[in-house]
């Protein structure tokens, strides 16, 4: 049952009452300040100068949002315990991929794994993407192309790219690609000469062998030959 804010006609914690007390704390305390309802009430265990946390989020929806609005910097908040906002999702998205996803964490207070599940999962792009990266997998899937022809470009410096040796992958810039690069994605793919039949995973159908009855023995022998006939 949430702690009444009223005593007759009378507010008790004021938008001004709580600003005032959430200051204070801010004094009070050197290091993180408490953002959610455990650690606020450990810390408001058997004090009455501080408000109750229903009286918090009635003014400021959360701990976080609160500190922030009271000047306090990143480093002594966390965000953990609270909803993406529109400031917050508009910052990830104009610097992913100019800043590290590390940076942008610290930057809005959360963890390097929240920051980048919520690029991932809720805008479905990593941050490398963002700022026009792909892999030469990627740009192959994208174009259409052989891999190996795109591999075998940027070796050859046709395709201009960074090889990210951390990740083991190429970085192309799609926004820098030339012309000739371009002709090169767009080629058509090169019949195949292969003399040999395909691999079906059956070893008799690939080569066209069947079991027989022979003389009252199973043999193997190539299609189109009859029985008791080589």
């Amino acid at each position: 049952m949430p702690f009444p804010n009223w005593q007759g006609r009378t507010k008790v914690w004021t938008r001004e009452h709580v600003d005032a007390a959430l200051r204070a704390v801010m004094d009070e305390l050197p290091g993180r300040l408490p953002s959610s309802d455990r650690a606020w009430g450990e810390l408001k265990y058997g004090r009455y100068d501080l408000p109750p946390a229903a009286r918090v989020y009635e003014y400021y929806h959360s701990f976080a949002r609160a500190w922030i609005s009271l000047g306090a910097v990143h480093g002594r908040i966390t965000l953990k315990f609270s909803k993406w906002n529109e400031a917050d999702d508009t910052y990830l998205l104009e610097n992913a991929g100019k800043l590290t996803l590390e940076s942008i964490a610290k930057h809005l207070g959360r963890s390097y794994p929240a920051t980048r599940a919520r690029l991932n999962k809720e805008f479905k792009i990593q941050s490398r993407h963002n700022q026009g990266y792909l892999s030469a997998a990627e740009l192959a899937k994208e174009y259409n192309c052989p891999y190996h022809r795109i591999r075998d470009a940027l070796a050859a410096g046709k395709i201009k790219g960074r090889y990210d040796r951390r990740r083991n992958r190429w970085q192309i810039d799609l926004s820098k690609l030339a012309p000739e690069a371009i002709a090169i994605l767009k080629q058509p793919k090169l019949k195949s000469y292969r003399t040999t039949p395909p691999d079906v995973g059956n070893y008799y159908q690939r080569y066209g062998i069947h079991r027989t009855n022979r003389n009252g023995k199973m043999i193997a022998v190539e299609r189109g030959l009859s029985n008791g006939k080589d």
